[in-house]
C-alpha cells in the first residue's frame, strides 16, 4: 500500500475510461493528437470535469516553464564570411564550371532515357521483385488490427473491436506485436467491457507464451492477481469496484467494499480510490500518505472500515516513517477490530514491533 500510495502520481489507476483520459492528456504535451484521439479526449473530459481542471492546470504550468541560453562572448559569423570570401576566384570558377558540366550531363541522360521508353512501343508494367515485397509488407500484421481497435472502442464499439481483434491474434500466433496485441485486447476486456472471464483468459494466454510481458510489468502483473484473486467469486468483488467507481457516492461504496473485504487486494484497491478522491477533493498531495489516510478514517462511518485504515496508517508510521510508537497506536486501535482478519493482522504487527 505505502509504495503504491507514494508512487500513484506516476502511474495510471482508476477506471479503465479515466486511465485513457490520463494517459491521452499526458501524450498531448509531447506530440500532436490525431483527430480520433482528440475527439475521444474531448469525450472523456466531458465524463471527468477534474481532469478537464488538471489539463489545464499542467497547461499553465507548462506555459511558465520557459529555457533560456545563454548569448556566446563572440561572434563566429564574421570569421566565416571572410573565410569564404577568401576563396581565389580560379577555384570558385572550376567548381561552377563543374557544376554546370553535371547538370547538363545529367540533362542529356533524362533526354536519351526518356527517347528509348518511348520508342520501346511496350508498356511499361512496374513488377515487384521478392526482395521489395519484404520491405514493403509491415513487420506485424497485428500492428493493423491494434489500430483498427483503437479506433472502433472510440467510436464505441468496444465488443466488435474485442472480438475482431482475438480473432487476428489467432490468425497471427507468430507476429512481432502478439504479447502486445493480448495486452490491448485484455485491457478492452477489462476496462471497457467489464467481461472479466475473457480478461483472465486472455492474461493467462499471456502468461503462458510471454511471461516475461507480466514479470516486467507491475500494473498489468497486479491486475492478473485481482483477477485470479476474484476469480473463485466469479469476479463479483471487480464488477463493485467498477459500481462504485461510477456510483453518486464512490466514497460510501468504497467503503462498503473496505466493510465487507477488508483483508483482500480489492479492499486495498478500493482504499487506494478513497485516497486518490479526497486528494484531489482536497487539493492534497498524494505523497503525503498519512495526511490522507487520516482525511479518509475521517469520512468513513463503519467501525470496520476505520479499523482498516487504521491498520494501514500503522504500516505507513512503520515503514515509511520510522515512527514505532506512532505505529503501535494505530495497530493497537486496529487489534480490537471486531473483524477478526483485521483484527488477526493488527497484533501480527505488534508481535513484530516487540
Amino acid at each position: 500500500m505505502i509504495s503504491i500510495l507514494s508512487t500513484l502520481k506516476d502511474r495510471l489507476v482508476g477506471g479503465g475510461r479515466r486511465r485513457e483520459a490520463e494517459t491521452l492528456i499526458a501524450q498531448e504535451f509531447y506530440e500532436p493528437l490525431s483527430e480520433t484521439e482528440a475527439n475521444r479526449l474531448e469525450y472523456l473530459l466531458k465524463q471527468y470535469p477534474d481532469l478537464k481542471e488538471e489539463r489545464q492546470s499542467l497547461r499553465q504550468s507548462l506555459a511558465q516553464i520557459t529555457l533560456t541560453t545563454e548569448e556566446l562572448p563572440w561572434d563566429l559569423t564574421a570569421a566565416l564570411r571572410a573565410r569564404l570570401h577568401a576563396e581565389d576566384s580560379p577555384k570558385v570558377s572550376h567548381r561552377r564550371f563543374s557544376y554546370a558540366f553535371a547538370a547538363l550531363a545529367l540533362v542529356i541522360l533524362s533526354v536519351s532515357v526518356y527517347t528509348v521508353y518511348m520508342l520501346s512501343g511496350t508498356e511499361h508494367i512496374p513488377v515487384i521483385t521478392q526482395e521489395t515485397k519484404s520491405v514493403a509488407e509491415p513487420e506485424s500484421q497485428l500492428a493493423f488490427f491494434q489500430q483498427q481497435a483503437c479506433d472502433q472502442v472510440a467510436r464505441g464499439e468496444s465488443e466488435e473491436a474485442a472480438d475482431q481483434l482475438e480473432q487476428a491474434i489467432n490468425d497471427y500466433p507468430n507476429d512481432a506485436l502478439h504479447a502486445d496485441a493480448l495486452l490491448t485486447l485484455a485491457d478492452i476486456e477489462y476496462s471497457y467491457l467489464q467481461r472479466y472471464d475473457r480478461a483472465y483468459e486472455t492474461y493467462k494466454h499471456l502468461e503462458d507464451e510471454h511471461s516475461e510481458v507480466l514479470d516486467n510489468n507491475w500494473y498489468y502483473k497486479k491486475r492478473m492477481q485481482l483477477l485470479a484473486a476474484a476469480l473463485p467469486q466469479f469476479f463479483t468483488p471487480l464488477r463493485e469496484l467498477e459500481t462504485a467507481a461510477h456510483s453518486e457516492n464512490p466514497m460510501r461504496s468504497y467503503e462498503n467494499l473496505l466493510v465487507e473485504y477488508p483483508d483482500s487486494p480489492w479492499a486495498e484497491e478500493a482504499l487506494n480510490q478513497m485516497c486518490r478522491v479526497l486528494a484531489r477533493t482536497n487539493n492534497m498531495d498524494l505523497s503525503d500518505t498519512v495526511g490522507i489516510l487520516k482525511k479518509v478514517r475521517g469520512v468513513c462511518d463503519h467501525p470496520v472500515a476505520r479499523d482498516r485504515v487504521d491498520l494501514e496508517l500503522g504500516n505507513c508510521y512503520c515503514d515509511l516513517l520510522n515512527d514505532p510508537e506512532q505505529a503501535r497506536q494505530r495497530y493497537m486501535q486496529a487489534a480490537e477490530s471486531r473483524h477478526l482478519d483485521v483484527a488477526f493482522r493488527a497484533k501480527e504487527a505488534l508481535a513484530r514491533l516487540d
